[in-house]
């Protein structure tokens, strides 16, 4: 069995840190990591491949940076903060990261997805956290091979590899 055109691979372990509080608190972290923090839900910046800001909601976002540099940057978020309401904690052990690509990856994707990924809704740069696969992961589209970055927990990760070969006809 053939199935579809589609590369399934694990992504390297990186660093994940978990930012909630209000607007003084995004411009703060903003201009603490020079990584502007998106303002609206299913929205992202990115400067790298290492240093990714999702926004989940307005006054909660996930940073990606590199594997290392965890607690140097909640130190200086937490001297950035200052006295502000918030919460910075260090969850890179909580997520991992997946990346599907090929020319049929969305079609791969869409299987296990609760929300429509069709390219003009979900192209390039388009993020989600979603249902997949009857759990959750972040969505992100890469670009228009199409490359998705899927982070799901990583307690789930070796099930949603299984879940993706299978959907793509490999097992």
């Amino acid at each position: 069995m053939s199935g579809y055109d589609a590369n399934i691979e694990c992504l390297p372990f990186i660093g994940f840190l978990d930012l909630r509080g209000g607007e003084a608190i995004r411009l703060a972290c903003s201009e603490c990591l020079s990584v502007t923090l998106p303002a609206s839900a299913n929205t992202l910046i990115s400067v790298d491949d290492e240093r990714v800001a999702y926004c989940i909601s307005s006054d909660h976002w996930i940073l990606q940076v590199a594997d290392g540099s965890q607690q140097a940057a909640l130190q200086s978020l937490e001297i950035a903060a200052g006295d502000v309401s918030h919460s910075f904690v260090d969850v890179s052990d909580l997520y991992a990261r997946i990346r599907l690509s090929g020319t049929e990856a969305r079609a791969v994707l869409a299987q296990g997805v609760s929300i429509d990924i069709h390219p003009r809704v979900f192209g390039v740069g388009a993020t989600a956290r979603t249902g997949f696969a009857k759990t959750t992961a972040q969505l992100h589209c890469v670009d228009e091979t199409p490359t998705f970055i899927i982070t799901v927990f990583s307690s789930y990760q070796q099930y949603a590899l299984d879940w993706l070969q299978q959907a793509a006809g490999k097992t």
